[in-house]
């Protein structure tokens, strides 16, 4: 094992081993990475939260806590990042960066990126909320910045379209726009676009780098407990097939999917960040990580399965039948979601609708909702899906009643367990709901005022 990765290991097990978490897992006699990783399970999300974190309480040190910068790990890559950052900006340093940042929603990652930007030299002005795209550009021409950093490049993009002009139009001193997520839409500014990494629960998980694809980040392996676990392309069954074992990063195969596990002093022990991504190439090795470095490229998360009562309903194919379902005559798909039905929850069998669902006046109600998932906690799994839709066009009276026929066709091809459990009747056919127009753009304007995070998402999203 490196000397990197036995000091972070080190660090985790000292700041963890004494506490109940510890001493539940034997963190206190494990002596190296390999008895590290036979020693402890891969917990997924629940599991962790309710095996680790709950027992952490509030976790082991505070956000504010000076000290909890060092158990991130981020300032031993911080001159990594620099370093790509300068060889993209050139040898003049930056005199003014804007960042727009939301106060608070991580607050180590947003203590990481502005040490960042102090270290890359200038003057820093924060934005944390933005409304009004026509304010925010007054404050930012008047300040009249060299660097603009943004959670997602699709706010920039935002920017632009408030008032109808690029942005090295309005801010003529611009030189780039450095972005953490969404990097894949940047081709329509005409200001550059960098990457900023890729921060996630407080670490440093990825660094930008200078190779290709621009979207693509460098695996922080020299400040964090990385692995990678396997999988099978959902693409190719419809079902993801996770292996047992993890592998280290510098072992991936190019173009393979994984699964991100991370560990860390600050209180992940082998957790399934459900972050994916694709191995595009290997930087070379630093002091740091005196390894080949892991470049990848981030995957949105795959679409969720659906359990349902009898069966479980792959998300891939959930995806897969409603983008069939529309043929080329009908309105084009702006976006949908599917996912299991609320008003399906504790249908049996033999029992009427109307007795096992709330009353007319409350049924289609969020309290109705509620009610019924409450039900459904102790009377089974949905019987149903629910895909609610936006469509852009003429959208004809019957058109939810076709477009449920076909999603319905299209699952009991792709699956037997569906398929036969509807010829019998203990599974209920699709429902469909076409919402108005305007729905999906009123979703992505909120992300984009949120500035905490990513904007994009798919046009198809599984509700698990």
């Amino acid at each position: 094992m490196s000397g990197a990765r036995e000091r972070i290991l080190r660090l985790l097990l000292d700041q963890l081993g004494s506490t109940r978490v510890g001493q539940r897992f034997g963190l206190p006699t494990i002596t190296s990475l390999d008895d590290f990783r036979a020693s402890l399970p891969i917990f997924d999300r629940d599991r962790h939260e309710r095996e680790v974190e709950n027992h952490l309480g509030f976790g082991v040190i505070d956000d504010a806590d000076p000290a909890a910068m060092e158990l991130t790990g981020a300032p031993g890559e911080r001159e990594a990042v620099l370093g790509v950052w300068r060889a993209r900006l050139g040898e003049a340093p930056p005199q003014r960066t804007a960042l727009l940042y939301a106060h608070g929603h991580d607050p180590l990652a947003e203590r990481t990126l502005r040490d960042d930007l102090r270290a890359l030299g200038g003057e820093l002005f924060v934005l944390d909320r933005i409304d009004d795209g026509a304010r925010v550009l007054e404050r930012l021409r008047s300040f009249d910045p060299d660097l603009l950093v943004a959670p997602s490049v699709l706010v920039t993009r935002w920017l632009e379209r408030s008032q109808r002009i690029t942005l090295r139009r309005q801010l003529p001193s611009l030189r780039a726009v450095l972005c953490e997520h969404d990097l894949s839409h940047a081709a329509r500014t005409d200001t550059p676009v960098l990457g900023v990494g890729w921060f996630l629960r407080g670490l440093r998980c990825g660094l930008p780098t200078l190779h290709a694809p621009d979207d693509s980040t460098t695996l922080a392996v020299g400040s964090q407990l990385i692995e990678l676990l396997p999988y099978t392309n959902p693409e190719d069954d419809g079902r993801r097939v996770y292996a047992e074992q993890t592998i280290l990063p510098e072992a991936a195969f190019l173009g393979h999917r994984y699964e991100v596990v991370v560990s860390s002093a600050l209180g992940m022990l082998r957790l399934r960040t459900e972050q994916h991504v694709r191995v595009v190439g290997f930087d070379p090795p630093t002091a740091a990580a005196p390894f080949p470095r892991t470049r990848v490229v981030r995957l949105s998360t795959p679409p969720a399965d659906v359990a349902l009562e009898g069966c479980t309903v792959a998300g891939a194919w959930l995806t897969a039948s409603v983008r069939q379902a529309l043929a080329r005559e009908d309105p084009a798909l702006v976006a949908a979601e599917i996912g299991a039905d609320p008003q399906s929850l504790g249908v049996h069998v033999g029992a009427s609708p109307s007795s096992a669902r709330m009353g007319d006046g409350l049924s289609d109600t969020e309290f109705g909702e509620l009610s019924l998932r409450g039900a459904g906690a102790s009377q089974g799994r949905p019987r149903g899906l629910l895909c609610r839709i936006e469509l852009q066009g003429l959208v004809r009276p019957d058109l939810s009643r076709r477009l449920a026929t076909r999603i319905d066709d299209n699952l009991r091809l792709r699956s037997p367990a569906y398929a036969y459990l509807r010829e019998r009747g203990e599974l209920d056919p699709p429902r469909v709901i076409v919402v108005p127009a305007g729905t999906a753009a009123s979703e992505r304007q909120r992300r984009i005022t949120e500035l905490s995070g990513g904007v994009w998402l798919p046009d198809v999203r599984v509700l698990a």
